[in-house]
């Protein structure tokens, strides 16, 4: 294909260049999906129209064979769908770290959900007997048998779903309070050993009646 009028790449967009069955001479752009035009220059698929944005206050703009959700503080991810409070707002981005451990977690529950199964859990379920080994979340809490009937989510109103999150070592602003369990305690903060230059004295002065600012703090 020397010489062709191909050799300049004019297909745009990842079109391919086909030379005239003809003459030989001019050519045709094949264009990739979502493109058109003479050298498909031109964007033909809106990726806004499906509403990818999942977020109601997300603002989808369209571009050239994708899309970019502006999202509202608090919301990440390409769709506006990981919270994330650090999150100022804007475009939003995949947040790896947390893909990677919701992935984690969605592994280990299909794990339990088979455990479930070896149990025979569902059979056990609403029994009136607590059923120890199947009194976990993927297994539907042994029908509450365990906890007399009572769901203890039941006045949790965050709106996520802290029960698929609890005691997973996030901390989830959202369902620190105590109708949501305190997201299992994943938000208390580990105290640092006290300051060892001060440890033997706090331990043999404390609560002495005096107020020793060395001490004064929590980790001693």
């Amino acid at each position: 294909f020397s010489g062709n009028d191909c050799d300049s790449n004019p297909c745009q967009n990842g079109g391919l260049c086909r030379i005239s069955a003809s003459d030989g001479e001019g050519y045709r752009c094949e264009c990739s999906v979502g493109t058109t035009g003479t050298n498909c220059e031109i964007d033909s698929l809106d990726e806004c129209a499906s509403n990818p944005c999942e977020h109601p206050d997300a603002v989808c703009q369209d571009k050239l064979g994708d899309y970019v959700c502006y999202c509202p503080p608090k919301h990440n991810g390409k769709n506006c769908e990981v919270l994330d409070h650090s999150f100022p707002g804007g475009i939003g981005y995949p947040n790896s770290e947390k893909e990677e451990k919701n992935t984690y977690y969605a592994k280990d529950l299909e794990i339990q959900r088979k455990q479930c199964t070896i149990n025979n859990c569902r059979l056990k379920k609403g029994n009136g007997r607590c059923d120890e080994e199947c009194n976990t979340y993927a297994c539907d809490f042994d029908g509450n048998d365990c906890s007399l009937g009572i769901n203890p989510w039941a006045n949790c109103t965050a709106p996520i779903k802290c029960w698929e999150v609890f005691m997973d070592g996030i901390c989830n602003l959202d369902c620190n309070n105590p109708q949501c369990l305190f997201d299992g305690r994943d938000c208390e903060i580990s105290l640092q050993p006290c300051n060892p230059i001060y440890d033997g004295y706090c331990k043999k002065h404390y609560a002495n009646g005096h107020c020793d600012y060395g001490c004064n703090n929590a980790e001693c």
